[in-house]
């Protein structure tokens, strides 16, 4: 095993003594908790008919436009303040109307769309948009009583997982329908996770480019050192035990893993980024994604989960680029063509 990066552990100390933890609430709803981890069966491809633009504005090279659209997940069970999705789509202004676009998605505790800009400013150099969503139960999404990005619940989790992994999907198709020849997904650490899941549902060619992402966020949980984040305590009162709640918690975040779904049909259009000093997603974790995807390539970023991000940028730039360029721009019928 890869010796963990010393600003990983750092990282870790700082977000252990972080309040409030993960699940203070405990579980959530059981007959959520089911629902949640039985997988997407008969997963119907969601679409938007009710996307809200605001007038684009100029931001140096980019033209920036801020969207809205009614979430497609499940909206029983996504709490009120959840249910409208927000959007910046961030498009370079010298690469015509219809560029390729790459949906890209926040990691864990990112909330707005700050640091993701910085990557769909260097995009937009290449020619390639970017759009950004905003998670449920992060930021304008976040639910009363929350406290910053530590959901309340497991349920609150698999919710977060499973709405934006639709959410993304219904972008990617509308992207599609609007004109974007080609699409891509990516994300970092939790965003990467997702992004491989969404990818997995997605019915049509997209460029798959997660980077720093487990199968499953059961590993990043359970031995990573955000294993130190859930509130033990809380969810042992109903399990036995700290220890038993750990081993519940890895079942049911493992039934939900992108492992759990079936390979890509053509995984060469997927290329993952791995830390090669990574503290948070355990580098075994990545592998089995990789080995489920057979034919997807693996490349590896210098220093640690949280160090790679930044000293990586190009290296992320370029597989992006790369994934994009091994799909075929899609051709729409003339009637279907946007106006």
């Amino acid at each position: 095993m890869n010796r963990m990066h010393w600003l990983d552990a750092l990282a870790a100390r700082v977000t252990v003594a972080r309040q409030p933890r993960f699940f203070e609430d405990g579980w959530g709803s059981n007959a959520l908790l089911e629902k949640l981890t039985r997988g997407p069966q008969g997963f119907a491809f969601p679409e938007l008919s009710e996307v809200t633009m605001r007038p684009a504005r100029r931001e140096g090279h980019l033209l920036v436009q801020e969207g809205r659209f009614p979430s497609p997940a499940a909206v029983g069970s996504l709490p009120e303040a959840c249910r409208e999705a927000r959007f910046q789509l961030l498009l370079p202004q010298d690469a015509g109307p219809r560029p390729p676009v790459c949906v890209f998605l926040a990691a864990s505790g990112d909330e707005g769309f700050g640091l993701r800009r910085f990557i769909a400013k260097e995009l937009a150099r290449e020619g390639v948009g970017a759009l950004l969503l905003e998670n449920p139960f992060y930021g304008s999404r976040r639910p009363p009583g929350q406290k910053g990005p530590a959901v309340r619940t497991v349920v609150d989790l698999l919710l977060m997982f499973r709405a934006t992994a639709v959410e993304a999907t219904a972008l990617l198709g509308w992207l599609l329908a609007t004109g974007h020849p080609k699409v891509g997904i990516s994300g970092y650490s939790m965003g990467g996770s997702i992004a491989a899941y969404a990818a997995a549902m997605f019915p049509l060619p997209a460029a798959v480019i997660p980077l720093a992402a487990a199968h499953s966020s059961a590993p990043v949980f359970t031995e990573g050192v955000l294993s130190a984040v859930p509130h033990w305590e809380v969810l042992g009162r109903t399990t036995g035990g700290p220890e038993a709640a750990r081993q519940r918690l890895n079942e049911l975040l493992s039934a939900a893993a992108t492992t759990a779904l079936p390979p890509l049909s053509n995984p060469r259009r997927a290329i993952l980024l791995a830390a090669r000093h990574d503290g948070f997603v355990p580098s075994s974790s990545t592998l089995r994604l990789l080995q489920h995807w057979r034919g997807a390539e693996l490349r590896y970023l210098t220093g640690g989960h949280i160090s790679a991000f930044f000293t990586g940028r190009s290296a992320i730039i370029r597989a992006i680029l790369d994934a994009f360029s091994r799909i075929e721009p899609l051709q729409l019928p003339p009637e279907e063509q946007p106006a």
